[in-house]
């Protein structure tokens, strides 16, 4: 009896031990861990985050590869120390910058000198997937460890240290973590891509699980308003999470405009973006706040990067549509960070400068004495960019026409996303849509999609424009001739336009038309359905019947045969007897028109 009893206590006590961070049975979303949670709440403020209170940028870069602090108030630098195996971002954090060196596991080097203060090896067999660091100098480092079988079956380890080196605290865990976030009163942790896992930043313990309803965690921030996190389709709001709960929705952006990615932060599951690469050139930008309901952008606005240039929307109720377009001068961005209403940027050739999210004014640049920029820090809040005289961007359908005629071939995507939003946009109006097509600068990609677009939502009003561009005179000394004419003879077949009967005709008849632009004009002209065309039609099939040129392309000769036996009387019918039954016409003419007589014969039977 005593045995059985002495049993059931142990078990009791077993029963009552809390289970270890991480574990895969922790409840999520409760009210105690809410109220914990909302007491740890940082308040915010726009001081850095180095101990030297003054904002600074810290860049990679390569030739050798090296980390380069600068001061971004003055532009010097204030020091310069190779890192030739640093394979991670570098973390600001208080008086120390860190990165994780492929040899030496995470270094600390000193925020004023540059010097090495400390190293500290991973684990054995981990590797290092990513940091962060509060003012302190605390760090947070995740490493995990692949296991056999699937790529999802891998041991994560949560490592704490403090400004000197030191082990804080350590936890290991079955599942994917994400990069973590120092917070200034607790550490959150995306974990398994469907939870954050709120930590204490002293000692091992769970203080919360956040569980949300929709979507998946893979990445968690903290700006001056307040910690976000979500994944490239939406994103919440810790605060209104803790308020309305985990049924709280994400905010999410629709557009019309093809190719536009939400991304609205770098993937924390995702090794590739540890360190700085392309991938930090197309992501979403914008200043989180906490709404009423769900997570927002102050002022309503985002701005998309692809590569050098810069993409300002207006988001309303969800719906992004774009206000204005810019391309950042000089070579190719290699960084941005948004602090409030300013973003900042930091081109491969070592410009500096800040942009105006709401209407894309170029605010501010530097030079700086640093060139072959991979990736940079930015550690800016509080500072305040120098007075100057803003640059407004152009218009924005002459900023999305440049970007799309840019004679750089290295980014067809942003090009591709320019042509999508001319069209969007729309009032890209015709005359602009005329002079993509017409304007020998222009992209072939660009009058591709002007073409395209011009034929299907073709504008009545457009057609005195139409006509005009197909009435200009072939003129060998003056260097003219009709332009697109293949695209107006689409348009105005498309509008059967009257007008343009009689400039069509002259076009057929020219001897400077190619085969391919004479298939267009006919078409047009049967599409329009004047019968002032039968006796045209009649006296060319006559002339041209057996002209070897056509022999090749036969087609334009067909539609007129076509056209008479659709729209002619017993004259055109006997006109066509007389092509099918002479040998010199053409055999695929002869046959074509033979089919069409034999095909009524039939059909009056």
């Amino acid at each position: 009896m005593k045995k059985i009893l002495f049993i059931s206590v142990v078990l009791s006590v077993v029963s009552c031990k809390p289970l270890p961070p991480f574990h895969q049975d922790r409840t999520a979303n409760t009210k105690a861990q809410f109220k914990a949670v909302k007491q740890l709440q940082n308040t915010g403020d726009a001081r850095v985050m180095n101990s030297s209170g003054k904002a600074m940028i810290v860049i990679q870069s390569t030739m050798p590869k090296s980390a380069v602090a600068v001061n971004v108030e003055t532009g010097a630098v204030l020091w310069s120390v190779p890192t030739p195996d640093a394979n991670s971002r570098y973390v600001i954090a208080g008086p120390i910058v860190a990165y994780n060196d492929a040899k030496k596991g995470v270094v600390a080097l000193d925020i004023n000198s540059g010097k090495v203060k400390w190293t500290r090896k991973l684990t054995a067999k981990r590797v290092f997937l990513g940091m962060s660091g509060d003012r302190s100098g605390k760090l947070a480092v995740i490493s995990v460890y692949k296991q056999r079988g699937s790529s999802l079956n891998q041991i994560s380890e949560l490592l704490v240290l403090n400004s000197s080196g030191k082990e804080v605290y350590k936890v290991e865990t079955q599942g994917r973590m994400g990069w973590p976030l120092v917070s200034s009163r607790f550490i959150a942790v995306p974990y398994r891509s469907q939870y954050l896992v709120v930590m204490d930043k002293s000692k091992p313990v769970e203080i919360a699980r956040i569980h949300v309803k929709n979507g998946e965690i893979r990445f968690v921030e903290e700006t001056r308003n307040g910690v976000f996190f979500g994944d490239k389709s939406g994103i919440y709001s810790l605060k209104s999470i803790l308020a309305n709960g985990p049924q709280t929705p994400r905010f999410r952006i629709k557009s019309e405009i093809r190719h536009l990615e939400f991304n609205f932060a770098r993937d924390h599951y995702s090794s590739i973006m540890k360190d700085y690469s392309a991938y930090d050139m197309r992501l979403l930008h914008g200043d989180m706040v906490s709404g009423l309901k769900t997570a927002e952008f102050s002022k309503d606005t985002i701005v998309f990067n692809m590569f050098r240039y810069l993409f300002g929307f207006d988001v309303k109720d969800g719906n992004a549509s774009v206000k204005w377009a810019v391309s950042i001068d000089g070579d190719n961005l290699a960084g941005l960070q948004s602090y409030g209403e300013i973003l900042f940027y930091i081109t491969k050739a070592g410009v500096l400068g800040a942009v105006n999210m709401v209407n894309g004014e170029k605010l501010w640049s530097r030079k700086l004495e640093v060139e072959n920029i991979r990736g940079a820090s930015f550690d800016m809040s509080g500072f305040i960019v120098p007075a100057g005289s803003p640059v407004s961007p152009a218009p924005l359908l002459d900023s999305l026409t440049e970007i799309a005629n840019d004679p750089d071939t290295r980014f067809p995507l942003a090009k591709r996303f320019a042509i999508d939003a001319l069209a969007v946009v729309g009032g890209a109006g015709v005359s602009r849509l005329l002079s993509m097509i017409t304007n020998p600068k222009s992209s072939k990609m660009l009058r591709d999609k002007a073409e395209h677009d011009l034929i299907a939502r073709p504008d009545k009003k457009g057609i005195p424009l139409y006509i005009n561009l197909i009435s200009t005179p072939f003129d060998f000394i003056k260097g003219t001739r009709p332009l697109a004419i293949g695209v107006m003879a689409d348009v105005l077949g498309k509008l059967k336009s009257v007008k343009a009967v009689d400039p069509l005709l002259r076009l057929m008849v020219s001897p400077h038309i190619t085969t391919a632009e004479l298939l267009k004009v006919t078409e047009a002209l049967l599409a329009i359905g004047d019968k002032r065309i039968v006796r045209p039609f009649r006296e060319f099939l006559l002339a041209y019947r057996a002209d070897p040129s056509f022999a090749q392309d036969i087609h334009p000769l067909q539609k007129m045969a076509e056209g008479l036996f659709k729209m002619g009387g017993s004259a055109e019918r006997q006109v066509l007897l007389f092509l099918s039954e002479d040998q010199r016409t053409l055999p695929r003419l002869k046959v074509y028109i033979e089919r069409m007589l034999n095909k009524t014969r039939t059909e009056k039977k």
